[in-house]
């Protein structure tokens, strides 16, 4: 790793709650980082990655000590374009996915990314505000923020609010599979990805063991960054996703936003269908499965989800297959059997097409087995 300027997340919280105090109102991420910058508070070299696997889940305390080491690169922040519009701020982030502890004391300017953004309340509370209006979240309380949405989060030192980012490309690669399951979040899901969500959603999802586990998990291999920390980041939280989805089935745990209801028709019980039997189904037998004119059904689908019917088993096929390549000695000839292509030229066509890369160089980039 080459040398590089960084500041420490602890700096940065310290520089914004003493700006607070003195000046009665936040500051942004990207002006506490300018400000240390100028004051001369960083340092030049290779940083030393906290160790958050030696966190031992039990103290909230060790957590915010080892997320205060995380160090920040200057040229990260400072090469973030934004513009202001309408008194939005519209970010780019420099990460695909990434997780954080929510910084405190901001400006409360609204902003705009188009990334899923999920808070989680470890500890304490955070003021979420949107165009809509706001909203006070406490302990145990979870939000995901559709892509696109202004807003804006007020956390106070003593708060611990998890915030992690999707963008929507990330997401459909590497959770298709969660997209098609019968339930609020997956429906809510589809809905911002396909048909521009406007509105947050909110539940309680208790903060078990298994669940500060996980983000222990996602911190350690977010900041590690080899050449395994990815597949292995994408793994963690989507286990992550999934534990937000079992946690949403609780009817009395979720929140819609005021007058949103969510359909309870029968779409999301064909796509769940068609995401369990996607190996070998045909538009025809999913019709005929569900007594609807094949037309009419795709007609339907494409309604609901933005998508054609051959779109959403393609992506289901190929979301296998790359997990089958990574993590797997099968043969692309079995692969390509195994999720649903009769022949391997086609399944090595239509792969490439998806991803930009053939089966064998996808496998060399991103394979987890030894050789």
């Amino acid at each position: 790793m080459l040398p590089y300027t960084y500041v420490l997340f602890r700096d940065i919280q310290k520089t914004k709650a003493d700006y607070y105090k003195e000046h009665g109102c936040g500051l942004s991420f990207q002006g506490a980082v300018q400000m240390l910058a100028n004051a001369g508070i960083c340092t030049d070299g290779i940083p030393e990655n906290p160790d958050f696997l030696s966190w031992n889940l039990t103290s909230y305390q060790e957590l915010r000590r080892l997320v205060g080491q995380i160090p920040i690169a200057l040229t990260e922040i400072q090469n973030i374009k934004q513009a202001v519009h309408n008194d939005i701020r519209r970010l780019s982030v420099y990460n695909h996915v990434q997780i954080a502890i929510e910084a405190c004391c901001s400006d409360m300017q609204l902003i705009s990314v188009d990334y899923f953004s999920v808070c989680y309340v470890l500890e304490g509370s955070c003021l979420l505000k949107i165009l809509s209006g706001e909203r006070r979240l406490h302990s145990g309380e979870l939000c995901i923020i559709p892509p696109g949405i202004p807003h804006a989060l007020f956390t106070m030192p003593e708060d611990l609010v998890v915030n992690i980012v999707s963008a929507k490309e990330h997401f459909t690669e590497n959770f298709s599979q969660l997209l098609y399951r019968d339930n609020i979040v997956s429906a809510f899901f589809r809905h911002a990805l396909f048909q521009e969500a406007r509105d947050p959603i909110f539940f309680t999802m208790h903060a078990s063991r298994n669940i500060r586990s996980l983000i222990q998990h996602l911190f350690a291999e977010f900041i590690t960054k080899d050449s395994y920390s990815e597949t292995l980041f994408n793994n963690y939280l989507q286990i992550f996703y999934a534990n937000i989805i079992r946690a949403s089935e609780n009817p009395d745990e979720v929140s819609l936003p005021s007058g949103q209801t969510i359909s309870r028709t029968r779409m999301p019980a064909i796509l769940n269908y068609v995401r369990q039997n996607y190996h070998t189904l045909t538009l025809d037998t999913l019709a005929r499965h569900f007594h609807y004119d094949s037309a009419y059904l795709s007609k339907q689908i494409r309604l609901a989800t933005g998508k054609n019917y051959s779109d959403i088993v393609t992506e289901l096929k190929i979301a296998e297959a790359r997990e089958l390549l990574a993590a797997s000695e099968m043969s692309i000839e079995k692969i390509a059997e195994t999720v649903g292509y009769h022949s391997s030229d086609h399944f090595g066509y239509v792969f490439k097409k998806e991803t930009g890369l053939s089966p064998r160089q996808y496998r060399r980039q991103t394979a987890t087995i030894g050789p």
